[in-house]
């Protein structure tokens, strides 16, 4: 029987009385070729967590000792141990600091707490876990606007992820602000279908508690207030207070430490004394066309500091928090002065963001994890790369074939994405940034998995040729940066191999 196609393909809300979901528009219907949708049995979910707790309990054995490789590392491992021996935020004691967001070194001081300062393999563990429960959110998030199908091939991509579990091993912001980034679209969705006030407002105190951990979400709420306004369906009353809610308890979550560090830094600092200098890297004119984030390593008459003692006076500088402030002003002069050579930065930044997870690969090419055979440095560069090749390829035909139903959770989630990555584009476009992005764009790729048939129906369609496109486009993206880049860091890293 010959397969009927309509001009569009959606998914159908999971609603709130427990029904089994459908696939919008009768794709679900067996007369028309596509196998039936049923139920997913919790137990096919829970051998999933099971055999995930199982591989997570491997490879934290295998790394749970391992020393601290990156200044990152050090610093937030340094941050947790002032936090606990000296209940200051500091490197230096007496000396408090601004420089990075407090939660993620309070997290992990709260384990030092119980498990014994230092004990990283105690953080290593717990990371683990808190992966799970990311997994965990995901399963509901895209249960909430897919078939049960589609959301267990989410959890189960997710779960075994070649990057996020290796990044549970690693002393760094990733998997907490993957967690809180995934709970706050949850909580968003809920509040959404459930037209409740508190959830948002609850939205607000994880969004908080994410800018706490990562920075590049303190600006958000204010646009996720509009979203609230324009896209509810309740009275404008009922959609202010909602709004309303969000940004006051955002307020709340991020007030105290704002006015610590406005203390400490004699101007106003919401969460971190990083985003002016890093944009200013960014966009200065020594910032490399390529790998951008590296204008951090440029010392010398062209570092950025350098810049600014050129350009402002010492009484302007008294503060690193008002040096910030200085960068963000010169950076935002350049953009101004070169829009030219910003956009095509920006356009390379953006790649860069969405560019092949190279990072663990890289520390392996340096030595961290000893000496690795050739062949086994090779097969985790193409396993990592190709798991997140097919991620991406995979997320943009559910993007453009097979959304979710619910037109507002659909662009809820799009802007998400948008904007972390917008954020990334104009500062640093380093592919680590993706990351927490992850399960949300495993959740269009499930979409795309469990749909394959009736999207490949549609292979001669113009939507299915532009998605081809779009995947052409990122393909010339990698390739060229492999070429310009990554070829000379691929083959020293050979050669430190045996």
């Amino acid at each position: 029987m010959k397969l009927a196609i309509r001009p569009s393909l959606r998914f159908a809300n999971a609603g709130a009385r427990g029904t089994t979901p459908a696939l919008a528009d009768g794709c679900d219907q067996t007369e028309h070729g596509v196998p039936h949708l049923t139920e997913t049995p919790g137990g096919l979910l829970l051998a999933g967590l099971l055999l995930g707790a199982v591989v997570r309990l491997g490879l934290w054995f295998w790394f749970r000792d391992d020393q601290l490789h990156t200044a990152d590392e050090g610093d937030y491992n340094t941050l947790a141990l002032q936090l606990l021996k000296q209940g200051e935020y500091s490197f230096v004691p007496g000396s408090p600091t601004s420089i990075r967001p407090p939660l993620y070194p309070a997290f992990v001081a709260g384990i030092f707490a119980i498990a014994g300062a230092g004990n990283v393999a105690a953080v290593r563990f717990v990371q683990a876990a808190v992966s799970l429960l990311t997994v965990l959110l995901t399963y509901r998030l895209a249960g909430l606007i897919a078939p049960r199908r589609t959301a267990a091939w989410a959890a189960g991509m997710l779960c075994f992820y070649p990057s996020l579990l290796a990044y549970n091993n690693l002393i760094l912001t990733e998997v907490l602000f993957t967690f809180l980034l995934t709970l706050s679209c949850l909580l968003t969705v809920l509040g959404l279908q459930r037209r409740s006030t508190g959830l948002f407002a609850a939205t607000g105190v994880i969004l908080g508690l994410a800018a706490l951990t990562r920075s590049v979400v303190w600006l958000a709420p204010p646009f996720l207030a509009a979203f609230l306004l324009f896209v509810s369906c309740d009275r404008w009353a009922k959609r202010l207070a909602a709004a309303a809610a969000l940004l006051s308890a955002f307020a709340l979550t991020i007030a105290p430490w704002a006015v610590r560090n406005t203390k400490v830094q004699g101007t106003f600092v919401a969460i971190d004394v990083m985003g002016g200098r890093n944009f200013m890297m960014g966009n200065y004119r020594y910032t490399p066309l390529y790998r951008s984030w590296d204008a951090i390593s440029i010392d010398g008459e062209r570092s950025w500091i350098q810049e600014i003692r050129a350009t402002y006076p010492d009484d302007m500088r008294t503060s690193q928090g008002k040096i910030d402030k200085l960068a963000m002003a010169q950076g935002l002069k350049f953009v101004r002065d070169n829009p030219g050579l910003t956009f095509k930065r920006s356009i390379v930044k953006f790649l860069d963001f969405w560019g092949l997870e190279r990072e663990l690969s890289a520390g392996a090419g340096r030595g961290f994890y000893g000496q690795i055979p050739k062949s086994a440095f090779l097969s985790l560069t193409v396993v990592i790369a190709g798991a997140y090749a097919s991620a991406i390829f995979l997320a943009l035909f559910g993007l453009v074939f097979s959304p979710p139903a619910d037109r507002s959770v659909h662009w809820l989630l799009v802007c998400v994405i948008a904007y972390v990555c917008g954020m990334h584009a104009i500062v640093f476009g380093h592919s680590r940034y993706h990351l927490p992005l992850i399960p949300l764009v495993l959740i269009y790729a499930a979409g795309a998995v469990t749909h394959f048939r009736v999207i490949w129906a549609q292979r001669r369609s113009l939507r299915f040729g532009l998605t081809l496109c779009l995947c052409a486009v990122l393909l010339a993206g990698w390739t060229w940066n492999f070429v310009a880049v990554d070829w000379q860091l691929l083959a020293v890293a050979l050669q430190s191999n045996t």
